[in-house]
């Protein structure tokens, strides 16, 4: 039997077997008394069985895991799930295993002792605490083990790992949308507008219908007086705002003695404008800004897994001494914007210029909205009638 790939064995005791071949093999050979070479053949026999039991179970244990990747938000509880099989025909009469736990809080423990009967498989899964947004790496599983007498112990160790992503901390938001453009897919009058993944009816063919709108199955099901009648599908005619998310993450920005608390906030309330956007069905996107980089993740559909990957996977960086100028990035990036998209700006609290800088927005029909984080007060009217809300410190309440 083949090892397993990615399995890095260790069997212990490799002098045993040499020991008793020199002492006990010339014994044997040079005694005259039958009870000491059956003594002899007895204690060969089981030190070079036992060996061959190890050797044995080496080769026939082998660990699955359910999943190479693992999703889970910061302060919640992650299962990880592994298969433990005995592919060969000597059953396991006491196994140890213990998974990496990749600095992750226990609940359960991710140890176990089992026994395996031969040609069988075992379930085994613990529960970690995810205390930390980033990216961490579960495994390997280390197993120990020996023959049924004890005399060969062996230790090994499956190199596959899970990796889990560790997503900022869901909060729920609410947005009190006054004026400018709301978040969501909105219902349209006009049938230019119709969304081909929203289905709402069917009707029967008219002269200058698109063929492409034809439902070849209920027409099917449908015959008429001279064959099939064509029935045509109708769509719902939604208008769609997309929103983009503006992080200002430059550590230089924030005040010394808390920077490092309000980035970590500042990612979260990133996070929950994206979680309320997907439960709108709105194409997003998402903007960092940091000294040292820069990510862009364009406004489109089926955005929300990579935007909390990137977001898991970004580190806070340390201080360079030059505050960036975060304004001018969004100026660049603004021609990338579709008309009526909605920006929401996290960060701290800007310069007054900056504000009226950032109103130039409006003539290329681009709402913004601030969400700020500082130590002072900010004002809740803005400047030029935009809108800005205080983030607090700390808590499920976003402001």
């Amino acid at each position: 039997m083949k090892k397993p790939k990615g399995k890095m064995e260790i069997i212990r005791n490799q002098g045993l077997l040499a020991a008793t071949l020199l002492v006990l093999v010339p014994v044997y050979v040079f005694a005259s008394l039958f009870i000491l070479q059956f003594l002899c053949l007895f204690f060969l026999f089981i030190v070079i069985g036992s060996r061959l039991y190890a050797e044995h179970l080496v080769r026939s244990i082998k660990i699955i895991r359910r999943d190479a990747e693992l999703r889970e938000f910061r302060q919640q509880w992650v299962r990880v799930e592994l298969v433990v099989e005995n592919h060969g025909l000597l059953p396991v009469f006491l196994l140890a295993l213990r998974d990496g736990t990749g600095m992750l809080s226990l609940s359960k423990d991710s140890k176990m002792l089992c026994s395996l009967p031969a040609r069988s498989v075992l379930a085994f899964e613990w529960q970690g605490y995810c205390s930390d947004r980033g990216v961490f790496l579960l495994g390997p599983v280390t197993v120990r083990g020996a023959d049924p007498l004890g005399l060969f112990p062996f230790q090994f160790a499956f190199s596959e790992q899970t990796k889990l992503f560790v997503y900022p901390t869901p909060r729920s938001v609410l947005l009190p949308f006054r004026d400018g453009v709301p978040l969501g897919r909105l219902l349209s009058q006009n049938i230019l507008h119709e969304d081909l993944s929203r289905p709402r009816s069917l009707r029967p063919y008219q002269m200058g219908d698109e063929q492409r709108r034809i439902n070849w199955k209920a027409s099917a099901r449908s015959p008429g007086r001279f064959g099939m009648n064509l029935m045509v599908n109708e769509y719902e005619a939604t208008v769609s705002f997309p929103m983009s998310v503006f992080l200002n993450l430059d550590i230089d920005a924030y005040p010394v003695k808390k920077a490092l608390s309000f980035m970590e906030r500042a990612i979260e309330v990133g996070a929950a404008l994206c979680l309320l956007s997907a439960r709108k069905q709105q194409d997003m996107g998402l903007l960092i800004f940091s000294q040292r980089k820069t990510f862009v993740i364009h406004p489109s559909r089926f955005t929300l897994i990579p935007i909390l990957e990137t977001l898991a996977l970004f580190e806070l960086e340390g201080r360079t001494g030059e505050k960036g100028d975060c304004v001018n990035i969004l100026f660049e990036r603004m021609r990338q914007f579709s008309a009526g998209t909605k920006i929401f700006y996290v960060g701290p609290a800007l310069a007054n210029g900056d504000y009226i800088r950032l109103n130039i927005l409006k003539k290329f029909h681009l709402n913004i909205e601030y969400f700020i984080i500082d130590e002072k007060t900010v004002s809740q009217f803005g400047y030029g009638n935009t809108r800005q809300y205080q983030v607090k410190e700390f808590g499920d309440d976003i402001f």
